[in-house]
């Protein structure tokens, strides 16, 4: 689903319906967890470097990190659909606060130590 992708603020006006309030929420605490980390835009989604995407589809918001961190986690988020790095939100109740950030927080770990966003965890 194409949206506006001229900046992070633009993007997210850009959501409507059940998928903004799960993208607000989200986006905020990715930025709790990372708030040094200049939030963009890349491949038509939010981008934070070194530490995900996130990003509005037609059914469910999709955050992309580090799979082998999200193969440990992909059970705890209350019937939210993982694949091999995204994570497939699609009720505001699946994205649980305490759980994204210690998901985002492991993420970074992760990635401070050099390890490959791709390789065996």
């Amino acid at each position: 689903m194409r949206r506006d992708d001229s900046s992070p603020d633009a993007y997210v006006a850009d959501v409507d319906g059940k998928l903004r309030p799960i993208l607000e929420h989200v986006r905020a605490v990715v930025r709790a967890v990372a708030p040094e980390i200049p939030e963009g835009m890349a491949h038509g989604m939010l981008d934070y470097p070194g530490l995900c995407n996130l990003g509005a589809q037609k059914h469910h918001v999709a955050l992309y990190v580090a799979p082998a961190v999200l193969a440990r986690y992909g059970e705890r988020f209350g019937g939210a659909r993982c694949g091999k790095s995204c994570l497939r939100l699609t009720r505001l109740e699946q994205a649980d606060t305490a759980t994204l950030t210690a998901l985002l927080s492991e993420v970074r770990a992760f990635r401070a130590a050099g390890l490959d966003a791709f390789g065996p965890g």
